[in-house]
């Protein structure tokens, strides 16, 4: 894979860029740091590309979700505890 700054990014037009992309994605950094994954795809594969992006946010979020419960101590939890949590969540939300 490709890399370049945003600064570079904006300095270049489009069909340079494309052009040292190659087949390859392009990985996008500001600061040195990854933010961004530029891909080349074919109109006809447009959707399928998107969800498949989708798909791969909601599995992203699933192992935010896994590493807070486990830094926070509510990956032992029981289905009763969870409930008991939410009935909990939602009388405090009726209070007010």
């Amino acid at each position: 894979m490709s890399t370049i700054s945003v600064s570079e990014l904006k300095k270049q037009p489009a069909s340079q860029w494309l052009k040292s992309a190659g087949k390859a994605d392009l990985i996008i950094t500001s600061k040195g740091r990854p933010v961004a994954v530029l891909r080349r795809i074919a109109a006809a594969s447009a959707e399928s590309t998107r969800s498949l992006l989708r798909s791969a946010r909601a599995l992203q979020v699933q192992v935010a979700l896994q590493q807070a419960a486990a830094a926070n101590g509510t990956t032992g939890l029981t289905l009763s505890d969870i409930d008991a949590e939410i009935a909990a969540a939602r009388r405090a939300r009726r209070r007010k």
